[in-house]
């Protein structure tokens, strides 16, 4: 076997930079693996994609959209264009449309929400929606990454 003959600071570091990347890798794979919920009931704070009066595409909460047709404020749900992404005030807006099924999410440095749902006869229908908890996501990749790493470095006393 051969003897590491780094000096402790530099092993701590290299066990710290692995430690990051195995947070960095399970928390990315705990986000895309969080379930979703296949339902039809919205929750009035869902963002929807829709073409706003200017020809701009613009976001809007479920429970608004009454109002704003009311106001003028949207044209059509449908935006011009099948994919983009939109800053709003507290967060980031990424749309795809794809076969009549919009993809919306909705996210910031603590949520990330994806709605899938069509539009019929101006009325969205909800089709499914993913509401990650993007801090317990990373709290449960910093548990997979301790234990990742204490089986990596069991493994090498092992060996």
């Amino acid at each position: 076997m051969v003897q590491d003959k780094r000096g402790f600071l530099a092993q701590i570091f290299i066990a710290l930079m692995i430690f990051s990347a195995l947070v960095g890798a399970w928390s990315i794979a705990f986000m895309i693996a969080w379930p979703k919920d296949k339902t039809d009931v919205w929750k009035p704070e869902f963002r929807v994609i829709a073409l706003c009066a200017n020809k701009e595409p613009c976001g809007l909460a479920h429970k608004d959209l009454a109002e704003a047709k009311e106001k003028g404020i949207y044209t059509s749900l449908t935006p011009s264009e099948p994919a983009g992404d939109i800053q709003e005030e507290n967060n980031w807006l990424k749309w795809k449309i794809e076969k009549g099924i919009f993809e919306v999410k909705s996210s910031s440095w603590y949520f990330q929400t994806t709605i899938r749902y069509t539009v019929e006869n101006d009325v969205p229908i909800l089709l499914d929606y993913q509401d990650v908890d993007v801090p317990r996501a990373f709290y449960y990749g910093i548990a997979a990454g301790l234990f990742s790493l204490m089986g990596i470095y069991l493994r090498r006393l092992r060996g």
